[in-house]
C-alpha cells in the first residue's frame, strides 16, 4: 500500500486538488478508484489509513478509515553532514540514508570538496528533497528528512546532544569503541550528528575544528569506506545498536 506525505494536518476528510503531486500519483499513476486505500502522513507526523470517497478532474476526497500508531523511526534523531560528491552518488546516498532512518541531511563544502554546485545549488537541493520524499514513502517512514545546505561552521556548531566524526586515522590506530560508546550513551529523543568527509577526507585542521565543536573522532572498522558508503554503514550500525540489540 502506498504512503503519501501531505503538507497539511489530517482530518476526517481530506481534499487533494488536481494540481497536487499526490493527486497525480494516486489518480493518474495508480489509477485509484472509489474505495482505493492509501496511507497518509500529516504535517504533524500523524498517520492514518484512508480510502478514496470521491474523485473527478478537480480533485480527490479521501476519508480516514483508521488512525495508525506505527513506530518506525530511529529512537534518536540522526543528522548526517556530508560533502557534495561526484556524479549521482549523492542521489543514491540520500535515497538509502532515508530508507535507513536519517532525520536530516546537511550538505556542506569542506576543504577537500571537489564538486562545486555553484548556481545549481537550489536545483540540486530540490532534486535531493524529491528523492528523499520518494524514499520516505517507499520505506513507510513517518518523518520526512529535509536535505539542506549549510556553511561548514554552521553545520558543525548546530545544537546536538552528541556528535561523531568518522575519521580513518582513528581506524588505523586501532580505535574501536568510540562509535559504540557514544551511540549507547544516548537516550530516546536525543539528537546525534554524524560528520563524514569528502572523497579526499578531512584535514587535521578540520578534525581539530569539529572536535572543538563537540564531535568525537571514531573509526568505522578497519577498511576505508567511500564518502557515500560511510554514512550508510553508520546508520546501519546505529539501527543494530539502538533498535535490534535492545
Amino acid at each position: 500500500m502506498h504512503r503519501y506525505f501531505l503538507e497539511q494536518q489530517l482530518t476526517d476528510q481530506i481534499f487533494l486538488a488536481a494540481d497536487q503531486a499526490t493527486y497525480h500519483h494516486l489518480v493518474r499513476v495508480l489509477r485509484a478508484k472509489v474505495g482505493t486505500k492509501a496511507e497518509l502522513v500529516g504535517s504533524d507526523q500523524e498517520l492514518a489509513l484512508a480510502e478514496v470517497a470521491a474523485l473527478d478532474d478537480q480533485g480527490v476526497t479521501l476519508s480516514i478509515v483508521a488512525w495508525l500508531d506505527q513506530q518506525v523511526e530511529l529512537p534518536v534523531a540522526v543528522t548526517i553532514i556530508v560533502s557534495p560528491i561526484k556524479n549521482d552518488r549523492l542521489d543514491w546516498l540520500v535515497q538509502k540514508a532515508t530508507e535507513l532512518g536519517v532525520a536530516r541531511i546537511v550538505v556542506t563544502a569542506m576543504g577537500r570538496t571537489v564538486v562545486d554546485w555553484g548556481k545549481q545549488k537550489e536545483k540540486r537541493l530540490n532534486r535531493l528533497n524529491k528523492i528523499a520524499l520518494n524514499a520516505a514513502e517507499q520505506s513507510h517512514r513517518r518523518h520526512l528528512p529535509a536535505v539542506v545546505w549549510a556553511d561548514f561552521d554552521q553545520a558543525i556548531t548546530a545544537t546536538k546532544d552528541a556528535g561523531i566524526v568518522a575519521w580513518e586515522e582513528s581506524a588505523k590506530t586501532g580505535e574501536q569503541a568510540a562509535f559504540v560508546q557514544t551511540a549507547q550513551s544516548l537516550t530516546p529523543g536525543q539528537s546525534l550528528h554524524l560528520l563524514f568527509g569528502p572523497e579526499g577526507g578531512l584535514s587535521q585542521a578540520e578534525i581539530d575544528q569539529v572536535v572543538a565543536a563537540g564531535f568525537t573522532p571514531a573509526g568505522l572498522g578497519p577498511r576505508i569506506l567511500r564518502a557515500e558508503t560511510a554514512p550508510l554503514y553508520a546508520l546501519s550500525a546505529l539501527s543494530l545498536l539502538l533498535e535490534l540489540d535492545r
